[in-house]
């Protein structure tokens, strides 16, 4: 189907989007790709854009990026969610100056080894900065080929053997992020326009009366979870500990709290469960935030000490103090909810 792939990248040329990490500087090298890529999983355009912006300024290159500190790298990320993200990131800068020499494999099979790149990533960059013959698919991408070849959008090893079927001999990496493109602007998930589809004549979807692309997964619902947080005080400082060890939010600094229940708990039992033994007051008031496939309803015990306790992963911090630190908008809405931001 050449004549689809030359259709779509004329069309492409004129209408592409204009983004950050596709200058001209930037679009075939794998550091800027690789750095799109992660920031855009589970992300919007409009919300990476800026991140990306900071990140390049800040750490240019990889090997910058491999010499910072990761508490700086959280700290920048703040804001754009699924912190594993960020983590897998520094320790793939490292991986990548240390065992590479700074440069980027161009073996698909190599990079997908590496932390957080999945077989998408790999095939993204591999395509984009390297234009090997592949195609990474991303759910525009998953739902404009569905449609071409009528498949169903839940058939992914179907909607893999198709997408190789069209790629062009050259230019693999334009034609991918022009699938992205007309994923993103023409045939969206919601609103489809065939009329001005570079591509309307090689689409099955307009000819057949069954149409696959309708089937969706079914989301999953949000799950209730009860917590309690714990402020603790020692004269004008606050304490706070690393999150350690957790998918969610790992890496990140936090008033410390206790595990999330699927069920309501007394304020006793949350008193037995605090991280140090403290005559524990509760705090009038609940905070209810949705995050990730979560709701979660948030209680609050303080106690006040006269000396600062030790505890592993911890520090005492003045309230000035806490803007500097690498938190998540959860912690904000407690610190917002305790007067504390």
């Amino acid at each position: 189907m050449a004549n689809l792939s030359d259709n779509l990248l004329f069309w492409y040329k004129k209408n592409k989007r204009n983004l950050p990490w596709r200058r001209k500087k930037d679009l075939k090298n794998p550091y800027f790709v690789w750095l799109s890529e992660i920031m855009l999983q589970q992300t919007t355009v409009a919300a990476a854009i800026n991140y990306y912006e900071k990140f390049i300024n800040k750490w240019p290159s990889v090997e910058k990026l491999s010499e910072a500190k990761l508490d700086d790298v959280l700290f920048l990320w703040q804001g754009l969610g699924y912190y594993n993200r960020a983590i897998n990131l520094h320790k793939c800068a490292k991986i990548i100056s240390r065992d590479y020499n700074g440069k980027f494999p161009n073996s698909t099979k190599l990079l997908s080894k590496l932390p957080g790149i999945g077989e998408y990533t790999a095939n993204a960059i591999s395509s984009i900065a390297f234009n090997k013959k592949t195609i990474g698919i991303d759910v525009n991408v998953n739902r404009v080929v569905s449609r071409v070849f009528n498949l169903n959008i839940n058939d992914k090893k179907g909607i893999k053997t198709s997408s190789l079927k069209i790629l062009p001999q050259k230019k693999c990496g334009d034609f991918m992020q022009a699938i992205m493109d007309l994923g993103s602007t023409v045939c969206t998930k919601k609103k489809i326009n065939c009329t001005v589809c570079p591509i309307l004549k090689y689409c099955n979807y307009t000819k057949s009366k069954n149409k696959n692309h309708v089937f969706r997964l079914v989301k999953k619902r949000n799950r209730k979870k009860f917590l309690y947080i714990y402020l603790i005080k020692c004269k004008d400082k606050i304490f706070f500990k690393k999150r350690i060890g957790s998918k969610l939010l790992s890496g990140l600094m936090e008033i410390p709290g206790s595990e999330w229940y699927d069920y309501k708990f007394t304020s006793n039992k949350a008193k037995d469960m605090a991280p140090v033994k403290l005559n524990w007051i509760k705090v009038p008031g609940i905070l209810k935030y949705n995050i990730s496939n979560y709701k979660l309803e948030i209680r609050f015990l303080r106690a006040e000490t006269k000396k600062e306790i030790d505890i592993k992963y911890g520090r005492w911090l003045k309230k000035n103090r806490i803007k500097f630190l690498p938190i998540s908008t959860l912690m904000k809405k407690v610190l917002d909810h305790l007067s504390l931001f």
